[in-house]
Formats: C-alpha cells, structure tokens, sequence
C-alpha cells in the first residue's frame, strides 16, 4: 500500500511497523542551553476546535488540553 497526504491535522492511530514522517519545520527540536548540561525539547503542538465557542471556552479547552499534556510528561521525567 502507498502512502497518501495527510489533507487534516488529528490524532493518528499508528499501528506497529508504520513509518511517520513528519513535515518539513514540525519536528521537535533539540536546544542545548550554555554549557549547564540542560537540554530543551520543543514539540509544537496545535489545538484545533471544531464548532463555534465562545472565546472563554476556547481558552478552557485549550488550557484542559495542555494541562493534561504536562501532567502525561511529567511522568516521563
């Protein structure tokens, strides 16, 4: 089976053996900092909201989202 163009951004459900490969400028990007030792990542990460809301739930919903992401990374550490 080819491969064929992503035409929305969503979450994926990747199976086992799959080979992903992301967009020119939205892969994560390590930045070491001086000398300290400390490394960065950046992920860009982008929350689309489908439908009309009013701007304060926009906000709620983007905030849900990236608090439920920092809390899943935070158990990575």
């Amino acid at each position: 089976m080819d491969g064929a163009r992503v035409e929305r951004t969503g979450i994926a459900l990747v199976h086992e053996g799959e080979y992903i490969v992301p967009k020119a400028g939205s892969e994560a990007v390590i930045s070491p900092e001086g000398d300290s030792g400390v490394i960065h990542y950046y992920f860009p990460v982008q929350v689309e909201v489908v439908g009309t809301l009013p701007d304060t739930e926009v906000q709620r919903v983007a905030g849900y989202v990236f608090d439920q992401l920092d809390r899943e990374l935070a158990t990575r550490i």
